[in-house]
């Protein structure tokens, strides 16, 4: 350990919020790189360009290259800063070089990855004197400047996002997608849930115009550690892959401090994580600070720039140019602190940070590697502050922390079974080329049940019956798009979907979507841009415009929120004793009855909410009815409530998400007359998380009692019961009980055979 580091361990613990949060130390040491040569060797102006610049390659880099020669599609799944991206473009180089009409597509899926590989790709390319022209393409991209680089550029960075919308008009790229050697997917396991869905759909439109050009390129993948990223790879892209896992990079000595929050209950975990944050910049280190939402990033860089100079926030929804002039001071050093989003989780060049503190557990142990990473990317040692939260997660894994250092990563969880997203991809797909019987092959087995619904739905026009399509196939119905543009109209994200300006005496702050400004932008709530607070004075729905005005003091606001959830469809069901499990589609609603205004965790006022409309959406959940025992005393709905928290705290632990991207609602009087428990998919469609806990609900059941039986509270708290997204301000809620009903469904969770 450093004598930095050492410093810091000895000067934090005389700080005045200091109460004996430090729960372990974990020191990680460093590692020797492993090197290797290739037989034969790259080409001479890339050889020269690398022994120019003392790169030797690392053992996983010349693996990437070995098999993309062999013509195989390559997953690689090394930790941050082991240069992924070297060795996919070395191999892309190698074959452009060869062969002078290839074309490469690289896609990214945050803009700001695609313009940081843009600067290494023309690096390489002054230092071997290679041409390809390399570019970037996307909503950024000048019109001017489009047809010259569709035209020239051989190696083109975009995001799944904008070239979504190009494939309509494949006919200008025919040229760069004939040719097409290449697609590189970095960060992969960034598409999971509903993004990564929607992803694999456009990936099979994608390779379906390429069929239709007489190209079919390899695919080269690059992600975080994952479990099972095989099985993500094919269900991402369609093809079977390669595995390269042996990373054999050098690694600095990194030292993690594991911060109990709940230690000091009297000072906000929020805020000492923003002390933790300041702290490290008074100490000298370049910090990164990770938080789990845009309204923490902003109050953590207030709270913290009112200790130290040189801090600010970073998040999703600022102007382009505001975030790259952030990227930029960071790197440069400008800036000593940062606090951001998940935004930065993902290895956009910010140079080489000393610590990382992050605020909360951020969801799984792919995304704490991920963040831990941050810190220490040039080889240095480097100190990561992991501040574990009063929620039942945090908790669980503060009182286990072993399982963040030992346990494998999460798996990354995409549904190919979404109608809805399928549908929406059919329509784009129709614009981009008629249909036909045949294209079952991209789309699946519902693919002719969804194009027969979309032909019903108007969506969808037969054209004629009989022989000849883009496929050359005979006897076959020809469907094609009667009006609009699809892709304009389908979104990627759901959290693109109804845009929402947020307005400040005319001027435009930031860009929301729809979901947030109906659950945060009533009127009355305060707004956090540039940790600055705006009051919100009008949500206009019908504009989709926000109207905010600057507000005094420390003050913010959360919702409460009822829930709804009506059955539509049973899709699976086992009984397991006094449990009956079952998984299906269901009708969600959400409406905001009120909101808390607080200072710091403190309520000051509670003000009702009147006139936004509910969030409706059909999802996937899974649920389980309980045969409670007469005999069991306490408040039925109280442990309905506190088991339904349990087991979404522990949801993260079975599948690649977070607690935000699931929903809960319990009920004593629900489906069958019976006590339920429903777990949803928290967007339109379901996003295959449902499914996975329904089949592994007994090890889901088991985690949740382990959870609250190993907390030493009496009637429950944060770290057992307590939900910090509970829209029902955690009430009612009985720990007695939910032990019970846990017990019950974990012991019978070995039951027959699926109905």
């Amino acid at each position: 350990m450093s004598s930095k580091i050492k410093q810091f361990l000895s000067a934090v613990r005389y700080q005045q919020w200091y109460r004996g949060q430090i729960y372990a130390v974990v020191e990680e040491p460093g590692r020797e790189a492993v090197y290797a040569s290739l037989e034969p060797p790259l080409p001479k102006p890339i050889e020269r360009y690398l022994s120019a610049k003392g790169i030797q390659l690392y053992r996983h880099q010349a693996e990437v290259c070995e098999k993309v020669r062999q013509g195989l599609n390559v997953v690689l799944t090394t930790p941050t800063a082991s240069g992924k991206s070297l060795a996919f473009s070395l191999p892309v180089l190698e074959a452009l070089l060869s062969d002078m009409a290839a074309t490469a597509l690289y896609l990214y899926p945050l803009k700001a990855l695609a313009y940081d590989q843009l600067k290494t790709l023309r690096a390489l390319e002054d230092g071997t004197g290679i041409r390809l022209h390399s570019a970037v393409y996307d909503g950024d991209t000048p019109k001017e400047e489009r047809a010259t680089i569709r035209r020239r550029s051989r190696l083109i960075l975009s995001n799944p996002h904008a070239f979504h919308q190009y494939l309509s008009w494949h006919k200008l790229w025919k040229q760069f997608l004939r040719n097409l050697r290449f697609v590189i997917i970095d960060e992969a396991h960034w598409y999971r849930g509903v993004y990564g869905s929607n992803v694999a759909f456009f990936i099979r439109r994608l390779r379906r115009v390429l069929d239709y050009y007489g190209s079919d390129p390899q695919f080269i993948l690059a992600s975080a550690t994952m479990a099972d990223p095989l099985e993500h790879a094919r269900k991402l892209v369609g093809k079977d892959f390669v595995l390269i896992s042996a990373d054999g990079s050098s690694r600095g000595k990194k030292t993690y401090v594991l911060w109990d929050a709940g230690a000091h209950p009297s000072r906000s975990e929020h805020r000492q994580a923003a002390d933790l944050f300041a702290f490290c910049v008074s100490q000298g280190f370049q910090t990164l600070c990770f938080t789990a939402s845009r309204k923490m990033a902003e109050l953590t860089a207030r709270w913290a720039g009112a200790e130290v100079e040189g801090v600010a926030a970073y998040r999703a929804g600022y102007l382009p140019e505001e975030r790259r002039r952030l990227e930029r001071d960071l790197k440069q050093c400008h800036l000593k602190g940062i606090a951001a989003t998940n935004a930065l989780e993902l290895g956009v060049d910010i140079g080489g940070l000393d610590a990382v503190v992050i605020a909360g557990w951020p969801g799984t142990v792919a995304s704490f590697r991920q963040q831990s990473g941050r810190a220490g990317r040039s080889g240095q040692e480097s100190l990561v502050v992991q501040v574990f939260f009063n929620s039942p997660l945090d908790g669980y894994l503060l009182r286990n922390y072993r399982y963040i250092f030992d346990a494998p990563s999460e798996q990354a969880v995409i549904s190919l079974d979404n109608e809805h997203i399928l549908k929406n991809h059919l329509k784009c797909a129709a614009e981009e080329l008629p249909l036909t019987q045949v294209d079952e092959k991209w789309f699946g087995p519902a693919y002719a049940s969804a194009v027969k619904a979309l032909v019903g739905e108007g969506e969808l026009t037969v054209v004629r019956t009989g022989t000849g399509s883009h496929q050359k196939t005979s006897n076959a119905e020809i469907y094609v798009r009667p009006r609009g543009s699809a892709a304009q109209e389908v979104k990627l994200s759901p959290f693109e979907e109804g845009e929402f300006k947020v307005v400040c005496d005319g001027e435009i702050l930031e860009v929301i979507d729809r979901r947030r400004a109906l659950l945060e932008a009533h009127p009355g709530a305060i707004f956090l841009h540039q940790a600055e607070p705006y009051r919100i004075k009008e949500l206009d729905l019908t504009r989709g415009i926000v109207l905010v005005e600057p507000a005094p003091g420390d003050l913010y606001t959360t919702t409460l929120s009822e829930t709804e959830v009506v059955v539509k469809e049973v899709l699976g069901c086992r009984h397991l004793g006094r449990v009956e499990l079952a998984w299906g589609k269901v009708a969600v609603s959400e409406k905001v009855y009120a909101y808390l205004v607080k200072r710091f965790d403190r309520v000051v006022a509670k003000e009702d909410v009147r006139g936004i409309p509910p969030i409706e959406f059909e999802t996937i959940a899974v649920w389980c009815r309980i045969v409670v025992p007469p005999s069991l005393g306490g408040s039925l709905a109280g442990g309905l409530h506190a088991a339904e928290h349990a087991l979404i705290a522990v949801t993260p632990l079975m599948a690649m998400c977070d607690r935000w991207d699931v929903g809960g609602y319990s009920t004593a009087h629900g489906p069958g007359g019976k006590p339920n428990i429903f777990i949803y998919d928290g967007f339109s469609g379901g996003t295959g998380i449902a499914e996975r806990l329904y089949r592994c609900y007994g090890e889901l059941a088991a985690r949740a009692l382990e959870l609250v039986s190993g907390c030493n509270c009496q009637d429950g708290c944060p770290r057992c019961i307590m939900s910090p997204k509970c829209g029902n301000n955690n009430e009612p809620l009985d720990k007695k009980m939910c032990l019970h009903l846990l017990g019950i469904v974990s012991r019978d969770a070995a039951g027959p055979r699926e109905s």
